[in-house]
C-alpha cells in the first residue's frame, strides 16, 4: 500500500458474518483526503467551471469528505454505474444505471470514484464523457487503486489523484460494500475468506 500509508495496526474483526482486517484507518483516510484536496485545489486554482461527478453508490462517503477540503468553486453531480452487482469480483460488464448529467461542454470535470480495479468502469465512463460531452478537461480522483487487477483494455487509464494503492483483495468500508452492506464503516478493510 502506498500514498498515505499511516494505517491502523492490523486488526481482524467480524461484522455481519464477514471476517475482515482493517487496512486503512479513519484517521489515515482523512489525512490523505486533505493532501489529495490540496493537489486538486492546485490543479484547478484558476478554474471557474469545475464539475465534480461522483460514481454512486461507492463514492458517496469519499466525495462528501473530499469536497469539504476543496476550496475552488465546484458543482456536484452523481451517476450510477455497476459492474459488481452482489458479487465479490467484477462481472467484466459495465451497466450504466443512471448517466443523467447537465451539459459539460468546455467544463473542467473531476470524476470521484471509490475504487479502480479492472478499470473497465472508468474506461467506459471517461470514453462516454469525452465522446458525448466534450469536456474542457477530464481527471480522475480515486480513493483506492488496485493496479494488479487492471484489465489490458484499461491499462492506459490515467488516475490523476490517488488516495491509496492496494493489493488485489476484496475491500469493504468507507463506501465500499459487500452485497450492499459495510458501506458505513469509517475505515477500509480487507475481507478475509
Amino acid at each position: 500500500m502506498s500514498a498515505g500509508t499511516e494505517n491502523a495496526a492490523s486488526e481482524v474483526i467480524l461484522i455481519q458474518d464477514t471476517r475482515m482486517e482493517v487496512l486503512i484507518s479513519e484517521d489515515a483516510i482523512q489525512n490523505r483526503l486533505k493532501a489529495m484536496a490540496a493537489e486538486i485545489n492546485a490543479q484547478y486554482k484558476d478554474s471557474q467551471n469545475l464539475v465534480v461527478i461522483a460514481v454512486l453508490k461507492g463514492a458517496f462517503l469519499f466525495l462528501a469528505d473530499l469536497v469539504r477540503y476543496i476550496t475552488v468553486p465546484c458543482e456536484i453531480e452523481f451517476v450510477r454505474l455497476s459492474s459488481y452487482g452482489n458479487q465479490m469480483h467484477s462481472s467484466g460488464q459495465v451497466r450504466p444505471v443512471d448517466l443523467s448529467l447537465p451539459n459539460l461542454a468546455d467544463r473542467d470535470v473531476l470524476i470521484v470514484e471509490d475504487i479502480v480495479d479492472t478499470g473497465l468502469t472508468m474506461q467506459f465512463f471517461t470514453e462516454y464523457l469525452r465522446s458525448l460531452h466534450h469536456t474542457r478537461s477530464l481527471r480522475l480522483a480515486v480513493l483506492l487503486d488496485k493496479p494488479e487487477a487492471r484489465k489490458p483494455e484499461a491499462k492506459e487509464l490515467v488516475l490523476d489523484f490517488v488516495g491509496f494503492t492496494v493489493g488485489n483483495d476484496f475491500m469493504v468500508g468507507y463506501g465500499l460494500d459487500k452485497a450492499g452492506l459495510c458501506r458505513n464503516l469509517p475505515f477500509v478493510a480487507r475481507v478475509i475468506q
